[in-house]
């Protein structure tokens, strides 16, 4: 990741497997589970015949599986709608709002595709064991609680090295807050009001949007309250679809 170099156009070309429908890179034995990596020099080389065939045949279940519906039509993804992009990638906007439903209860990436696919089904087993990192735990799960508490010090701490600094202390708090909503679980409440008054904007309008998805007494009365105390507009904006949304989920409840 040191360059934009196209290691799967380079690693067809060099004959290591086919483009499949969730435009990864699918090796025959291994499936898509593998990394790409390429060597540049001047020597000449003999080298391989490019992998002309491809074996996903009728199979669609990396399309139909995708939450967001990110796959457009076979072999071509809508980077902007995949969970691994909006969870990693999206710095410094917010989640689109029709996408966080479909995020579940993701923080880092997604990989549903590759879960999915018949070829990894059978793939041989990863030539290295996989690790938990440690910063994660043992679980491989973190506390969506105690990740919207971290100061940015805190957060660099614990997770400085790993992969997660890519998406960055204000992304993985949207993501948490993304994942609390979904939850709808009560006990987040206490966490998410705290937010609400204390974080980033961005991480402050998920907030807002989380508290609408759970709708208890306390995430309305907490959005409520908000209106009267915040001023940045954005964040207005996501109180009051938070609020329409709490009250609608109320009157279905209700009927």
């Amino acid at each position: 990741d040191t360059a934009p170099l196209l290691e799967r156009d380079f690693a067809r070309l060099a004959g290591l497997g086919w483009f499949g429908k969730n435009t990864m890179l699918i090796h025959k034995r291994l499936g898509s589970w593998l990394f790409l990596a390429g060597l540049l020099t001047d020597l000449e080389l003999e080298y391989d015949q490019p992998h002309e065939t491809a074996h996903c045949g009728t199979c669609t279940r990396c399309l139909d599986a995708c939450p967001t519906d990110a796959f457009p039509e076979p072999y071509v993804l809508d980077a902007r709608k995949c969970i691994s992009y909006l969870t990693i990638e999206l710095h410094d906007a917010p989640i689109p709002e029709d996408l966080r439903d479909g995020m579940g209860r993701r923080l880092f990436g997604c990989d549903i595709c590759q879960d999915v696919c018949p070829v990894n089904r059978r793939a041989e087993s990863p030539l290295l064991p996989i690790q938990k990192a440690a910063a994660v735990g043992p679980s491989g799960q973190l506390d969506l609680v105690e990740l919207l508490d971290l100061t940015e010090e805190e957060f660099r701490d614990r997770f400085q090295g790993t992969s997660i600094m890519r998406a960055k202390r204000v992304g993985m708090q949207k993501n948490a807050c993304v994942a609390l909503g979904n939850n709808r679980d009560e006990s987040g409440v206490p966490a998410l009001v705290a937010t609400l008054k204390e974080s980033e904007a961005l991480v402050r309008g998920h907030a807002a949007w989380a508290l609408g998805q759970i709708s208890s007494p306390d995430a309305i009365g907490a959005l409520e309250q908000a209106t009267t105390s915040e001023v940045d507009p954005y964040v207005l904006e996501e109180i009051g679809m938070a609020l329409a949304e709490a009250l609608q989920r109320l009157t279905v409840s209700k009927a």
